[in-house]
């Protein structure tokens, strides 16, 4: 058949853009949705055949980090077969450390660019993990429930409706319609993991119902190099290897949901539960020198919700999202066995035989909650929306001891009220988009302070309103090429276990403050795609923040306390490469440096109607915070090895952490200075896939070559160990 050259010029024009993946600049782009690509007819009068069309699109994870935050994101798909948790898989991201105090289970300092602590708030498909319970938290939930996770560095979208100081962290889970994923592994130290996650949605119906569970159990039994004490005389006798003998750990975690999705009232409507519980035993305290061999803890969460979501509600472009839900938290602390250990499990009677190992008790703490997140949107025009969200919560707390019936300060009523508004609105054209908000904080808690002038306590209220605000822009120079700038005055209003305390590691503080900040974060991102087959990509960040009134955990032996630090500087970059190859090799490395330091210069008096005293920490680095650590990985993809519809996936990781101060590094002689030292482990993952991932069996070794690690206050983490992992997976 003979072509005329017009029609195939013609031709080329509409799908070489197509093929090779660069975006048209034109402003009608803007009308594509985010989960659809629509390609106009292509009018040829003539016949052409093809042998082959690519149509190269941008994945979720990859379009979600092209909006103007600061935002990182890890697409999970490739960590399915992987025994790591979320936390894990975030500590290997540029900005973050998870700091984390021991081995399965071990309470945990999350930092993102230097902010700590619930200063970095956590969500599940952008509801708020607050109130979910110990056992839902990021160190125990298995990669296989997870889609991506967003990790947002400074300015955060309205919806979330967060009172955030620096950042967030949003998990969001898979959406796949129909699908069953089972998995199982076993390691050292007694390590056992499971979960199970499915959905079933019937397409007529569209009656659907979702389980996301899992279940971990270790002994957590690793060897420790620890100070060894004569419990007879109290003398010191050097330190040996020895192994935990009191440091088991379970939990269990389901979240069920069930109702509909993408009907004429509802994009979806779910009604759900997450029914979640852990017991911990106790080994030690705040640092290594403290030995427990019988104190335990529990918790228990109940918490039943209800999810909507509705476009176009009444007219076109007004969409309406609502979240509510009632949490019922339990937390026990159980200290009744009057003895005194060692790190040999050697013990002796306390002298006291009314006491515990420290302090009896068996102390029993109800958190109740109710917390709503509502939001609208108003679509103008394909380019601009306008969004308003409120996030309400009520939390009440009781203490009871049955060991102490009749302690009155366990009989104050103790509350906490806040409400969050936010008004936004975003602007999106082709090569540029940019949101600016607005925010209001106002909180209300209740609860009693010691009084130090006679025996017991007063009741007192503390009532904030604040008001924050900020905006975002980005703009692409080139189609690969992006630059983003944010900036925003944000609050964060004080949690309840850090004004109340948990009666046993931490110590209350009633008279926080909230602590605000004003956060710059700069950044650009470039791709390039050369020799066909190769992409590499570039990011680089700086950040700035100026804090105030900034909420530190700070070593108050035997216990912790938060206290607020009158102003906080952190100065910081972030750089993060990758590289792939044709889908074949894929390698990447991040490195974070950031100064933290106290930016006061005067502290103040001890003593009613004092002067202010110098700060002798004035610009020293805040302590226990690392400021230089990176993370490095290179991995293997290899298809149809031996087997047809298999792949073989080899992949290593490197962490990298510079020795930082315990302590305040500007106190006492450097000698004297408690370090903690300079770490670099290695971590390696096998795994094999069969029929296109329905079975799956990975083997992984972690800290190949059994560093001593340390983290928070100089905890000494696990050596080398070993898991194996076998998961089922099935997809219709």
């Amino acid at each position: 058949m003979k072509r005329k050259k017009k029609s195939m010029f013609k031709w080329y024009l509409s799908v070489i853009p197509i093929l090779i993946n660069i975006p048209l600049i034109s402003e009608a782009q803007n009308t594509v949705s985010e989960e659809h690509t629509s390609i106009p007819d292509i009018k040829n009068s003539n016949y052409v055949e093809l042998d082959e069309v690519v149509i190269v699109g941008k994945s979720e994870a990859r379009r979600q980090q092209e909006q103007a935050f600061a935002i990182s994101v890890a697409d999970l798909s490739k960590n399915y077969n992987t025994s790591v948790d979320i936390g894990t898989i975030t500590n290997r991201m540029a900005g973050v450390k998870l700091r984390v105090n021991g081995g399965v289970g071990s309470d945990y300092n999350f930092t993102l660019n230097g902010f700590s602590g619930r200063q970095v708030k956590f969500f599940m498909d952008g509801l708020a993990m607050d109130n979910f319970g110990d056992a839902f938290s990021i160190n125990n939930l298995p990669a296989n429930m997870v889609e991506r996770v967003e990790v947002y560095k400074g300015v955060l979208p309205v919806g979330l409706g967060a009172d955030a100081l620096g950042g967030a962290v949003n998990v969001i889970t898979r959406k796949t319609a129909n699908y069953l994923d089972v998995s199982y592994s076993f390691g050292s130290f007694n390590t056992h993991k499971a979960s199970i996650n499915g959905a079933y949605t019937n397409g007529k119906t569209g009656l659907t119902t979702r389980l996301t569970s899992f279940l971990n159990y270790s002994d957590n039994n690793y060897k420790v190099y620890v100070p060894i004490i004569d419990l007879e005389s109290g003398q010191k006798l050097g330190n040996q290897w020895v192994k935990r003998f009191h440091d088991g750990y379970k939990s269990l975690g389901v979240r069920l949901e069930t109702g509909f999705v993408n009907r004429p009232f509802a994009d979806y409507l779910l009604a759900g539960i997450i029914v979640a519980g852990n017991d911990k035993d106790i080994q030690n305290g705040v640092v290594m020198d403290l030995v427990y061999g019988a104190r335990t803890t529990d918790s228990r969460s109940v918490i039943p919700m209800l999810r909507y979501k509705k476009s176009d509600l009444f007219i076109e472009g007004l969409g309406l999202s609502f979240y509510g839900s009632y949490s019922d938290v339990d937390n026990n602390s159980t200290d009744t066995v009057p003895r005194r250990y060692n790190w040999l499990g050697e013990w002796v009677p306390n002298a006291s035989t009314s006491s515990g190992e420290r302090s009896r008790s068996q102390l029993h703490i109800n958190n109740r909650e109710w917390r709503t997140n509502t939001s609208l949107n108003y679509t103008f025009n394909q380019y601009h929306t306008l969004s308003l969200n409120h996030v309400y919560s009520g939390l009440t707390r009781k203490v009871s001891d049955v060991e102490d019936p009749a302690n009155e300060y366990n009989k104050v009523p103790q509350s906490i009220d806040k409400h969050i508004l936010g008004l936004g609105w975003m602007t999106k054209y082709t090569r540029w988009n940019a949101t600016l908000f607005g925010k209001l904080y106002e909180m209300k808690g209740k609860t009693y302070i010691t009084n130090t002038h006679a025996s017991g306590f007063e009741n007192v209220t503390n009532h904030y309103t604040e008001y924050g605000y900020g905006g975002a822009f980005t703009y692409f120079l080139f189609s690969k090429l992006q630059a983003k700038v944010s900036y925003e005055h944000t609050y964060r209003l004080p949690e309840a276990f850090e004004m109340f305390g948990d009666n046993q590691e931490n110590s209350r503080n009633a008279e926080l403050k909230p602590e605000s900040s004003d956060n710059i974060n700069l950044g650009v991102m470039y791709e390039v795609n050369f020799l066909k087959r190769n992409t590499l990509q570039f990011e680089l960040g700086l950040l700035y923040r100026n804090s105030k009134d900034f909420i530190h955990r700070e070593l108050k032996q035997p216990s912790m306390m938060y206290i607020n630090l009158g102003k906080v500087l952190t100065k910081g970059v972030e750089f993060n490469t990758q590289y792939t190859w044709n889908s074949l090799i894929h390698a990447s490395i991040n490195v974070t440096y950031q100064h933290i330091t106290d930016n006061r210069k005067t502290t103040p008096s001890q003593t009613i109607g004092g002067t202010e005293n110098e700060n002798f920490n004035y610009k020293e680095k805040l302590p226990n915070i690392p400021y230089l650590f990176g993370n490095g990985n290179i991995g293997l993809n290899k298809k149809d090895l031996f087997i047809k519809d298999s792949e073989l996936t080899i992949e290593y990781f490197l962490n990298y952490v510079k020795e930082y101060y315990l302590s305040w590094p500007g106190l006492g002689s450097k000698d004297s200075k408690d370090q903690i030292p300079q770490q670099l482990s290695h971590d390696l993952a096998i795994s094999y896939s069969l029929c296109n991932g329905r079975y799956n069996f990975a083997l992984s070794c972690d800290n190949m070559t059994n560093e001593m690690l340390y983290d928070n206050f100089k905890l000494q983490k696990p050596g080398r160990s070993f898991t194996v992992k076998f998961r089922y997976y099935l997809s219709k």
